[in-house]
């Protein structure tokens, strides 16, 4: 029984990061245009090779159809992905599902790139999704959840490590503090700006800590129960920050998707948790 509920947290973990992302380019688009629409990447390409001007090219509304065409193909496989990972154990077309979520997979690295190129080549961005790529990617490499397997804790260790160290230098403002951190922090806490940051930076700081301590052994579990509470308390406060009873459809519309996609920050934690639980204490059969 515990074996199945630790399967399930991975397929509900893979689930959420891609029908997060699912929801966020149907409606709300991506950032593709970042590398599309870059005339010093691209002149080459579109005026040796297809012989338009860059002029041409950046206002054809042919383009812009094709750009919005393929963000909403994006949607539909990330959607797809999310469904292939919830229902893994009852498809039997084993390769099919292989295949969408492996190309999910892909688009969301691509997803990735774009959002590194849009941020001004930001690759803490690209560090910070690891927790979401990791999680699909454990139903898509087919690897089994052995709490034997040292190897496998310590790579989801990386993972989540890779994840909240750059969520911690940005909390810091290193190397800059982002907008929306001291927005969110203000409207949940009540605070001032300067108590914000000051805030910011404590927790931040927390969140390199951690990451490191989460290699001692004897420290491990606790650092994860940290984990696991700030993930979800992470993933939640977009929803609680982005929330107004006045205008109740639109603000859920908005914010839901921010938190769905970021539910895995605190669910591959506790997959981790579980692991090391089973790996010391052999009675509670958890694998």
């Amino acid at each position: 029984m515990n074996k199945i509920k630790l399967i399930s947290l991975v397929k509900v973990c893979a689930f959420t990061v891609f029908i997060g992302r699912a929801y966020q380019l149907f409606f709300f688009g991506g950032p593709y245009r970042a590398i599309l629409w870059d005339e010093s990447l691209l002149t080459p390409i579109v005026e040796g090779i297809f012989n338009y001007s860059w002029f041409e090219y950046a206002t054809s509304e042919v383009v812009n159809n094709w750009i919005e065409g393929f963000t909403k193909f994006n949607s539909v496989v990330f959607l797809m992905a999310a469904f292939c990972c919830l229902f893994w154990d009852k498809i039997n077309w084993t390769r099919l599902k292989r295949f969408i979520v492996g190309l999910g997979l892909w688009l969301l690295v691509l997803l990735a790139i774009c959002m590194v190129k849009d941020r001004n080549y930001d690759f803490l961005q690209l560090f910070e999704l690891s927790i979401q790529f990791t999680a699909p990617f454990l139903l898509w490499k087919n690897i089994k959840m052995n709490s034997e397997n040292k190897n496998i804790i310590f790579g989801l260790k990386v993972a989540i490590a890779l994840t909240f160290i750059p969520h911690g230098l940005f909390a810091m403002g290193v190397p800059y503090l982002p907008g929306h951190f001291i927005d969110m922090t203000i409207i949940i806490l009540g605070v001032n700006e300067t108590q914000a940051t000051q805030f910011l930076f404590s927790v931040g700081f927390l969140d390199v800590l951690f990451s490191l301590l989460i290699f001692v052994p004897k420290l491990s579990k606790y650092v994860l129960w940290y984990m696991i509470i700030w993930g979800f308390i992470t993933a939640f406060s977009r929803l609680i920050a982005g929330f107004n009873i006045n205008f109740l459809s639109s603000s859920l519309h908005g914010s839901t998707y921010l938190t769905i996609y970021r539910l895995s920050h605190g669910i591959l934690p506790l997959i981790v948790l579980l692991l090391e639980i089973k790996r010391t204490e052999q009675p509670l059969n958890i694998a």
